[in-house]
């Protein structure tokens, strides 16, 4: 379904890639594996650079179809993806959440919850839209008025300042950037809150998503095929982050309304 629809409308203004990104919700539906420790990653010593392809100091405060208070992001040239808008996932939008799994391949889906999931039971798909953006936050990348990409924090409850990084695209945009632009706007709402660090659970053969950690530092352990460890946040531009910022207190504004009123 996702490779048919990945040949229309905005899908079609993006890339064929094969290599998705992978993450499961919560740990207590990881299965029992046998652990073993290996180091992954020897970054270089240095600052920890912006892990972004797109332009810095490029986001504009907008806002998307729906009435959310919203980011445009202009690509970088040469990219073949066009200006996205990145807007925070309303409470209880679980049509986002979908749009994006059905436009996701059975390879994509079982890497990103690291086991096959053909479909999104209403149980799942209602914590993933159960949004605060403060102990969990939630965006989604919009090309043309449909969404291709999600990207999601959720801090743990041992530490909150330690949050589960979360990333998807589908197939068609995959290796384009977005994966890339997701996880500086998710990093700069997250560390608004308090959080300070990125947990993240990876499938151990994802080169992509393993790209997108190895320059924020840390190491994993890997156990059986799955690669967990922390890292730092990426670096974002500070006029950047001042954007994403406002929006992201302007959604916590909107999910905390009806539990206020």
């Amino acid at each position: 379904m996702g490779a048919e629809r990945g040949q229309n409308g905005a899908f079609a203004r993006c890339a064929d890639a094969a290599i998705p990104v992978g993450w499961e919700y919560g740990h207590e539906a990881r299965p029992a594996r046998e652990e073993r420790t290996m180091p992954v990653f020897t970054p270089a010593p240095g600052p920890i650079r912006s892990s972004s392809r797109w332009v810095t100091e490029r986001f504009h405060l907008t806002t998307a179809e729906n009435g959310t208070p919203a980011l445009r992001a202009a690509a970088q040239h040469g990219s073949s993806v066009p200006d996205l808008t990145i807007y925070p996932l309303p409470r209880g939008d679980v049509r986002s959440l979908q749009r994006v799994f059905d436009g996701m391949s059975p390879a994509s889906r079982r890497m990103r919850f690291l086991g096959a999931t053909p479909y999104l039971n209403p149980d799942l798909v209602a914590r993933l839209a159960d949004v605060d953006h403060d102990t969990h936050g939630c965006w989604v990348a919009e090309l043309g008025g449909e969404p291709i990409g999600i990207g999601r924090y959720i801090r743990t409850a041992g530490d909150p300042s330690v949050a589960e990084i979360a990333l998807e695209v589908v197939d068609a945009c995959q290796g384009q950037g977005v994966g890339r632009l997701l996880l500086d706007v998710v990093g700069a709402a997250a560390a608004d809150v308090g959080v300070t660090s990125l947990l993240w659970l990876m499938d151990e053969t994802n080169r992509r998503v393993r790209r997108l950690a190895a320059p924020l530092g840390g190491r994993f352990i890997l156990d059986t095929g799955v690669l967990e460890g922390t890292t730092a946040l990426p670096s974002v531009a500070p006029l950047d982050a001042v954007q994403i910022v406002r929006c992201a207190r302007a959604a916590r504004r909107r999910a905390a309304a009806p539990a206020a009123a």
